[in-house]
């Protein structure tokens, strides 16, 4: 209950608010009832009525990446909203936001980049999020070089400037690939720059180069940013708030004709796909492409998931956040002024703005409003308390799962993660080797310069395992001194060679404690998953490998070859 008072001065301020508006709504519904020569209109325009010329600029040359708008042309839905509207293609050097800030067109289709203009005072407002998902992603040759993201440093990568790349670099980053671990390419957008070995990973559309690739016969592998905690929206449809505050109408019909257009599109791809064949194949693509295209751009749409078009106010500060930790944005954008309403009440409100002919008596307008506030400010409440849960229950779970004096994950959270990686391995035949450190003598440094000195060097263990640890795997503290690696993907002889860095680098590595150096050394076991083994299975081979380690003078690895049991 504590946390609900929080809202109180907040939520008394929005009932203040809304009375007023509440007010000016009865009166303008009883002003509808008063005699006079002005009658209510419908918000159809009238056969009579000429269209209303509407320019959009795209974000790229025609193709089914647009398909929406194609579709509100052709079904006639813009027509039908009062509206001619004109598509403009993507010209070199032109941005879609300098044609929209410049007041060259009336809309743009742009990308969450948009919220760095927005971050300086570009008063630009988002409509729409078409994409859920952003389909910029990183392409490699499948041929064995990059297996793993953490496998790119020090590769040759072609991205896009600016912040065209943000979602793409914070991926990396995320990997342990800092900006200054690339060698960066000169930006080429054919893909024949990774055919042709120009470059070891290309920045990419998953709606667009695997085409290319598979017709080629090439093997390729694709990252994208979202299996890696990084989640971006794609094509994003915006205006300006003069534009809305002049012509506010003009916006919302224009809005409602292109996501209907969309849900047209996406439910009937091939009939769309012959469309822009027939009117808008400026690059002369073939059918196959575009219906390649189409398939992918769904994925990407989710229309099944979420209405088209839906954004997410916490979804986009986590987006702002990516870009002002890559210092690409300064200061916070209020998402109240960017985001165009697109909640439960904003629909309702203008619903009442724009249909009020048919608004039928002041006092049943008051009461149906002032419940929807109230049930809006239960909500509010609800969601802040369930945000607070969430979070709690969130911690509790970190703080289970994780070693506190090591803040590597503990036993609990190897089991699980591994145990799900073997049920993979034994669908896919995959190979993966289990690793078991234990660090030697571990009760003489406890005795001899006491518990601190063995904590500390159960950290510097630790941070030595955690920085060698590579993209996929997993690194935990399995109890006192024990450590376990799991290595996905890796047969015994490369575990076998990783683990002897692993011995060398602590072996290299004194414990400096309370003035003086405390030599620390591992003894490894390496075991490799058989076909049919459990988890325990596997640990109890490498502990088997790591018994025979120590009894053959300690700092030393040893791989599990059943001699060892």
């Amino acid at each position: 209950m504590k946390s609900f008072c929080l809202f109180g001065p907040r939520l008394r301020a929005t009932h203040v608010a809304a009375g007023r508006l509440l007010s000016a709504l009865l009166l303008a519904a009883v002003c509808l009832h008063l005699p006079g020569p002005v009658s209510a209109q419908s918000s159809a325009p009238s056969s009579a009525s000429p269209l209303q010329h509407v320019r959009v600029q795209l974000k790229w040359r025609h193709q089914f990446q647009f398909a929406g708008y194609y579709a509100a042309i052709e079904q006639g839905y813009y027509r039908d909203a009062g509206l001619d509207v004109e598509l403009i293609e993507y010209s070199p050097g032109v941005t879609p936001i300098d044609q929209l800030m410049g007041g060259n067109v009336d809309f743009a289709v742009a990308d969450t980049g948009a919220l760095i203009y927005r971050a300086t005072g570009v008063p630009l407002v988002a409509l729409a999020a078409i994409f859920q998902h952003s389909p910029s992603v990183l392409i490699t040759r499948d041929d064995g070089t990059a297996p793993t993201l953490g496998d790119l440093r020090f590769k040759r990568l072609m991205l896009s400037g600016g912040y065209m790349n943000a979602e793409l670099t914070a991926m990396l980053q995320n990997a342990g690939v800092k900006p200054a671990d690339l060698d960066l390419v000169p930006e080429d957008t054919s893909i024949t720059a990774l055919v042709n070995g120009k470059t070891d990973a290309y920045n990419g559309y998953s709606t667009n180069e695997p085409y290319f690739l598979k017709k080629s016969g090439i093997p390729f592998r694709v990252f994208q940013p979202r299996d890696h905690g990084v989640d971006f929206y794609g094509d994003t449809l915006f205006t300006t708030e003069a534009k809305i505050a002049a012509e506010g109408d003009l916006v919302e019909d224009f809005r409602h004709a292109t996501l209907k257009g969309w849900a047209y599109a996406v439910a009937h791809p091939a009939e769309t796909v012959d469309l822009i064949l027939t009117k808008y194949n400026t690059q002369g693509k073939t059918r196959d492409h575009l219906m390649f295209e189409a398939q992918e751009s769904i994925k990407l749409i989710l229309p099944n998931v979420v209405p088209i078009g839906y954004m997410n106010a916490e979804r986009w500060t986590r987006i702002e956040e990516t870009f002002q930790a890559q210092g690409r944005l300064s200061g916070a954008v209020d998402m109240g002024r960017f985001l165009y309403p697109s909640d439960e009440l904003g629909r309702f409100l203008d619903m009442l703005r724009r249909h009020k002919a048919v608004i039928a008596g002041g006092v049943a307008l008051l009461v149906a409003a002032l419940l929807l506030m109230h049930i809006a400010s239960l909500r509010v409440q609800i969601r802040a308390r369930t945000r607070e849960l969430e979070a709690a229950k969130k911690l509790a779970e970190e703080e289970a799962r994780t070693d506190i004096l090591t803040g590597l994950p503990n036993r609990r959270h190897f089991y699980d993660d591994v145990a799900r990686d073997i049920s993979r391995l034994q669908r896919f035949k995959s190979s993966m080797c289990v690793i078991v450190a234990d660090i030697d003598h571990f009760k003489t440094i406890n005795d001899r310069y006491g518990h601190a000195a063995g904590d500390e060097a159960l950290k510097q263990a630790s941070a030595i395992l955690l920085r060698n640890v590579r993209a996929g795997d997993m690194v935990a503290r399995i109890g006192g001194e024990e450590f376990a690696f799991c290595c996905l993907d890796t047969p015994a002889d490369e575990a076998r060679t990783f683990a002897e860095r692993l011995r060398l680098e602590m072996e290299r590595t004194p414990v400096e404690f309370g003035g003086q150096r405390i030599a620390v050394t591992f003894s490894l076991g390496v075991a490799e998953y058989r076909e049919g083994q459990s988890l325990d299975d596997v640990l109890h081979d490498a502990d088997q490998a790591l018994y025979e380690a120590k009894q053959s003078g300690r700092n030393k690895v040893c791989a599990f070859s059943g001699a060892n049991a």
